[in-house]
């Protein structure tokens, strides 16, 4: 059954997704969703639960699984009893933010972490990272929120218990405050300047040896290395994007988590 652990994984497998992409511009979560094209932060965290396969209740007249509106959520979860603080906060959980004092929700996420007086999240339609230098308006990205316990951060309007909302199961390891998310690969694309390292490296050899890509082992993430990323994902039925993120490098025997030092 899905964990908390696995909703921040799907959320994860997104980040830096959709850079520049605008706020009310096509995404891949509205679509999912059959939703219209608007401002999607609300549209990601559903579908984010939807993918997971523990989709939301419905937060909001006329949606059938969570919320578009941010409001609306905030109301759902103050009207069932299911919201905590900032500090309270686990892997998962959806904290609804206001930026204008005005005590109204202007945007959503889903937390994937707090620790040291820090609530870190991911969410869609988002402005640029201050966590891992992902930048450009409207995409998925990762944000650190300073939030001391017992003080919390006048933008963290609440955060919703999605353990009260939907039914976790399994053992989910990164439910304690304090305990950090595993580290994350780099997803791996062609860019302007090339990309290089040694986990290009690992990548142009593990193609070498599972499909016989005939790819020199340089580190340069570049069109060769991309044309036979996407020829792997075709082969291996997983969306053919070019990009190397933890279902391609699963599917390649790579190590999806960079283990956190004892």
């Amino acid at each position: 059954m899905t964990t908390r652990d696995q909703i921040v994984r799907t959320a994860m497998s997104f980040n830096g997704r959709l850079n520049g992409q605008g706020y009310n511009g096509p995404n891949p979560f509205s679509h999912d969703l059959n939703r219209p094209v608007e401002a999607w932060c609300g549209d990601f965290v559903t579908d984010i639960y939807k993918r997971a396969q523990i989709p939301l209740p419905s937060m909001q007249p006329g949606c059938r699984t969570g919320f578009a509106y941010c409001p609306d959520a905030v109301d759902y979860g103050r009207k069932h009893n299911v919201t905590r603080n900032s500090w309270q906060a686990e892997p998962g959980d959806i904290v609804l933010f206001e930026f204008n004092g005005d005590g109204i929700a202007d945007h959503t996420a889903i937390v994937t972490g707090y620790h040291g007086g820090a609530m870190f999240t991911i969410a869609g339609n988002s402005a640029s990272s201050n966590v891992d230098g992902y930048h450009g308006q409207g995409g998925v990205h990762r944000h650190r929120w300073h939030a001391p316990a017992g003080q919390g951060n006048n933008q963290i309007l609440t955060v919703i218990n999605t353990a009260k909302v939907v039914r976790f199961g399994g053992p989910a390891h990164l439910t304690q405050p304090g305990t950090p998310l595993p580290a994350q690969p780099r997803q791996l694309m062609l860019k302007t300047p090339m990309m290089h390292g040694a986990d290009v490296r690992a990548v142009q050899q593990a193609l070498n040896q599972r499909s016989h890509a005939g790819l020199d082992t340089d580190g340069t993430y570049g069109p060769a290395t991309r044309d036979a990323v996407m020829t792997w994902q075709q082969r291996e039925h997983i969306p053919v994007d070019g990009i190397v993120g933890p279902q391609t490098r699963s599917k390649l025997g790579l190590p999806t988590t960079v283990p956190i030092p004892a």
